[in-house]
């Protein structure tokens, strides 16, 4: 009966599941739209482009990452290690999980690519100011996008679904509720007279994909960090290596128009990616029902 007592006086301190998505949510749509705001006015003041863009995750992190904390506090003594996020020791081989991830499956796409005739690799780039690129890139982009959408996605919001729902249902409703955050930003931004870049559904089905593949690693690991990894090396290998923009590291043809994007990017990444987790979550999931069932039993 003690025990009975204490799980249930320790259930009590988790605020309800849905408040919890709600201002875990709320709180990183707020961020981004004021760092917007903020970063067009710096913009119009003539700010650069590196400047506009430091200061946006700046305020992504600063606005977004304490909120999290507080509202985790209040049932947690160790907010982030209670929604994944370890400590160091535990995080540099799962960041590594997520970081090869990305290497293996981009690298396997271009591979098959070049050998049935799709691509055709015609030159490689490596520089200085190419690597200070990417590293500068990567610092803005782990600030502004992986680290607090992965604290609130696949760490906060996720483990309140999880609270209510089954895994199955929370691993559904995760990526509806990360697609809604940026379609959301983009209607305040059009209220408020910013410019903002057209809501493909490409760019929704994207999301939604990246979205299940983020917390797919999230949950076979057991740690946030894999999911983030995964996350920054995802955009900078899109950035630096699959789009062909001015800074690049690699040249190619697309003898197939949309090799690039759809098979590499998406195919490769996104869906041979989530098929190859698939197995493993599922018996993550048998695992846990059978240590359920022993406990009950006992």
């Amino acid at each position: 009966m003690a025990q009975i007592h204490h799980i249930q006086s320790g259930h009590s301190n988790h605020p309800k599941w849905s408040v919890t998505i709600l201002l875990s949510w709320g709180s990183f749509v707020f961020a981004l739209f004021f760092a917007t705001l903020v970063g067009t006015m710096a913009s119009q003041a003539g700010a650069s482009k590196l400047l506009q863009h430091s200061i946006q995750a700046g305020l992504v992190t600063l606005i977004n990452v304490p909120l999290l904390y507080i509202l985790l506090k209040r049932s947690s003594s160790r907010p982030f290690c209670s929604i994944g996020l370890s400590g160091w020791r535990q995080a540099i081989p799962k960041a590594m999980m997520g970081a090869i991830y990305v290497i293996v499956l981009s690298g396997s796409g271009f591979t098959i690519a070049h050998l049935l005739g799709w691509i055709k690799i015609t030159q490689f780039h490596f520089s200085g100011h190419l690597v200070t690129s990417l590293l500068l890139n990567m610092m803005i982009a782990f600030f502004y996008e992986a680290f607090p959408e992965e604290l609130t996605f696949r760490g906060t919001v996720y483990s309140a679904l999880n609270r209510r729902f089954n895994g199955f249902t929370g691993l559904l409703l995760q990526p509806i509720l990360f697609v809604l955050a940026p379609l959301t930003v983009s209607g305040l931004q059009y209220i408020a007279g910013i410019e903002t870049s057209a809501i493909t559904l490409g760019y929704i089905i994207l999301l939604l994909s990246f979205g299940i593949i983020l917390q797919l690693l999230r949950m076979v690991t057991g740690s946030l960090w894999t999911s983030i990894a995964f996350h920054l090396a995802f955009l900078e290998n899109s950035r630096f290596f699959v789009r062909q923009g001015e800074e690049r590291f690699i040249t190619y043809e697309e003898i197939v128009p949309g090799t690039g994007t759809l098979f590499v990017i998406f195919f490769m990444l996104l869906i041979v990616g989530t098929l190859l987790l698939i197995p493993a979550v599922i018996a993550r999931w048998r695992g846990k029902n059978k240590r359920n069932e022993k406990d009950v039993e006992v």
